[in-house]
């Protein structure tokens, strides 16, 4: 559903969170929103995918999408709702997961991504969104997680995995809010890559000596915690296309291009 629909819901978000913040509630940590909004944000998933939709645990469902097959099974999740505050405000960040059941090895699942913000009044609105992100395979997503990427900014990660004929791939993409009006795609890289696959490996039952065994460990670097955006640091080690390696690599984020500079070689697929 477009982002108009969300508008549309302005309305009817602000009375159920007004209902709900006269109830009593605990003592909430610093970030956090009140644990009523929840009511809101129910409403708001029920209203994008239906009747089934819950907070909790996973719902199945036909395919809404007029353009496909309408008996096709979808099964959703929340997959991600954290609550976090940025200099402007406080913020709710969710994902909707949806796995595609029945697929081929090589279909892709997809998630959506809401932030939705918390206004001076104490209603919700939709601060950013990036719908349909596909990723992983097998008909289900990436592995979807949140977290703090910068004094001003968070973000969701996404692992997911591919195994070919040929090459086992490991995929970590972000994609980062900064209290903006988008969820940029912040750009990927591979976290392990290896030939173990390799036909000959798999005819043969040994591979050859040097084969290809990569990881790539990137985390946020917390180290100067005032910077807006941390760089990543990225622990490199294994057995490269020249050998076996073991290096640390710092790599920027450049806020004008909202992007991990991300260097071709952490993207490989195989060695030339």
């Amino acid at each position: 559903m477009a982002a108009g629909v969300f508008r549309a819901l302005a309305s009817l978000l602000a009375a159920l969170v007004l209902a709900s913040c006269r109830q009593d509630a605990p003592a909430q940590g610093e970030g956090q929103l009140p644990h009523g909004h929840d009511a809101a944000v129910l409403s708001l998933l029920k209203a994008r995918y239906g009747a089934p939709a819950q907070l909790k645990g996973t719902w199945t469902q036909p395919l809404d999408d007029p353009q496909l097959d309408p008996a096709r099974q979808v099964q959703r999740e929340l997959c991600a709702d954290r609550d976090i505050t940025l200099a402007d405000g406080r913020y709710r960040m969710l994902a909707v997961c949806t796995r595609y059941l029945d697929a081929t090895p090589v279909e892709l699942g997809s998630s959506d991504f809401i932030v939705l913000r918390q206004a001076t009044d104490g209603t919700l609105g939709v601060a950013a969104e990036l719908p349909g992100r596909a990723s992983g395979s097998g008909g289900r997503p990436g592995a979807v997680s949140t977290l703090q990427v910068g004094a001003g900014a968070w973000a969701y990660q996404i692992d997911d995995e591919l195994v070919v004929v040929g090459s086992r791939m490991r995929d970590r993409a972000w994609l980062v809010f900064d209290g903006g009006g988008t969820v940029a795609e912040a750009g990927w890289l591979r976290t392990h890559l290896d030939n173990q696959n390799a036909i000959d490996c798999v005819t043969t039952g040994s591979c050859r000596p040097g084969t290809l065994d990569l990881d790539f460990d990137a985390r946020p670097d917390d180290s100067q915690p005032g910077l807006r955006y941390w760089p990543l640091r990225v622990h490199e080690t294994g057995n490269g296309c020249t050998g076996a390696v073991d290096a640390v690599h710092a790599i920027a984020y450049d806020p004008a291009q909202s992007r991990y500079l991300v260097p071709a070689r952490m993207q490989l697929e195989a060695c030339d």
